[in-house]
């Protein structure tokens, strides 16, 4: 998969346009976030199978079991080669362990951008416990 040339610029409008969106079941949570910035960074939308069949948690968990949770939507729908997470470069999709399950997120430098309760949050990459190269 190849990048935009442009896709530093496109990454900073994109974490600026997303950094105070509330969390929503089935249009800004963690899987369509990370489906989002490939959109929006190689043009092709991996989620197209995923989105308008949920919007609420149940409805997630359901579409989650059937592609086999969120570390297999990375893997599988998007078709990203995992690398190990000391190799994680800006831009890259990344996995954080949060309670009960994994989140993406993508890689921003030092920092991860994930999408939080009230919008985005920035824990540090050396604790991404998963990444896929973009």
């Amino acid at each position: 998969m190849r990048r935009h040339d442009n896709w530093p610029t496109l990454l900073a409008a994109f974490i600026e346009e997303r950094r105070a969106m509330p969390f929503a079941w089935g249009s800004n949570d963690c899987c369509l976030f990370a489906s989002d910035w490939i959109r929006r960074a190689c043009g092709v939308d991996f989620a197209e199978d995923l989105r308008g069949r949920y919007s609420s948690a149940l409805g997630a968990r359901r579409v989650l079991s059937r592609f086999g949770g969120v570390l297999e939507i990375a893997k599988s729908l998007a078709g990203l080669e995992q690398v190990p997470s000391a190799t994680v470069r800006r831009g890259d999709v990344v996995a954080f362990e949060m309670q009960g399950g994994h989140a993406l997120g993508i890689c921003c430098g030092d920092i991860a951008a994930l999408v939080g309760k009230q919008g985005l949050v920035f824990p540090r990459i050396e604790n991404a416990s998963a990444a896929w190269r973009l």
